[in-house]
């Protein structure tokens, strides 16, 4: 694990001069892969529940505003099975996103799988770009969707051990036009994430756990996240970088065993910092577990 864990750290940073941003963007993505990774779905002994909020460029005007919600655990003794919600806000844009994930796992060794997902759900997006000023409210691309629905399914795959995970996903398979007798080409794109962690033990009570997230979407260059973070008994803290794009400040305080609460601030790099105040993230996760094959909930 430790080999495969540093060889795609060296994959990253050979690919650290390409940036983008196309989805919903998470900072604290290491604590809810099953928004991305439908493979992630029942790698706990119990269900676990995860709600995040984002409120990104703060200043800036219909900057984006995101929240969701993901719930997931064991069905049978090699099945998962979870649900996502999330509600994604961008000036007039308005997103909602179901999705059901199901995954089947196999054992590799003693204390490690391999996890193969999919999903299926759907988005109902509203657009009303009537409600904004316009130089000629008569131009055709001026327009408004009202609860459009969209199918879409995804794809996942997700190895985990005792100290550490690597994921490769396609969350979004499908490609259907938003509306092609208004907007022309215009499309939801397809995109693919690969992500990974490792915990290193300094010693019973103190652990180092570096991360990284590579996402592509089609026609953009690469988005890449790298982080960070020490856990020490009930705190955890620690920094990240998301390329040409944010620093990012990691904080989280583990009420009990099972309750734990985040928080992490981005300071803008981009040519943004002129404007924004930075962007704000919460985190709260339940793990309803009662025994861990794996590591605790609260690591990954």
């Amino acid at each position: 694990m430790k080999k495969i864990f540093l060889l795609i750290l060296i994959i990253t940073f050979s690919f650290s001069k390409m940036n983008a941003q196309q989805s919903a963007m998470f900072s604290q993505n290491m604590y809810n892969p099953l928004r991305i990774n439908s493979a992630y779905a029942g790698t706990k002994e119990g269900f676990v529940l995860v709600g995040m909020g984002r409120m990104q460029w703060l200043g800036v005007e219909d900057s984006p505003n995101t929240a969701t919600l993901s719930l997931h655990g064991p069905i049978f003794e090699n099945m998962g099975l979870g649900l996502t919600l999330t509600q994604d806000v961008i000036g007039p844009v308005e997103q909602t996103i179901a999705t059901i994930n199901y995954s089947y796992q196999i054992d590799v060794t003693f204390d490690s799988r391999l996890s193969f997902g999919i999903s299926a759900g759907f988005s109902l997006m509203n657009m009303d770009l009537t409600k904004k000023d316009a130089y000629d409210p008569g131009d055709p691309q001026i327009y408004a969707l009202d609860n459009q629905f969209y199918p879409n399914v995804g794809v996942g795959i997700y190895y985990y051990s005792y100290d550490g995970y690597i994921g490769l996903s396609a969350p979004r398979l499908l490609e259907p036009k938003l509306d092609p007798n208004v907007i022309g080409r215009a499309k939801l794109v397809r995109d693919y994430y690969l992500m990974g962690g490792y915990i290193f033990d300094l010693d019973e009570i103190i652990k180092i756990k570096p991360a990284f997230m590579l996402r592509y979407t089609q026609n953009a260059p690469f988005s890449i996240d790298l982080s960070t973070n020490i856990y020490y008994e009930r705190w955890g803290f620690g920094v990240g970088y998301r390329y040409q794009d944010a620093l990012t400040l990691f904080f989280q305080l583990f009420l009990t065993r099972q309750f734990s609460v985040g928080y992490s601030y981005d300071y803008t790099l981009s040519e943004l910092r002129h404007d924004s105040w930075g962007s704000h993230e919460i985190m709260f996760r339940y793990d309803f577990s009662k025994y861990e094959r794996c590591r605790p909930a609260k690591f990954f």
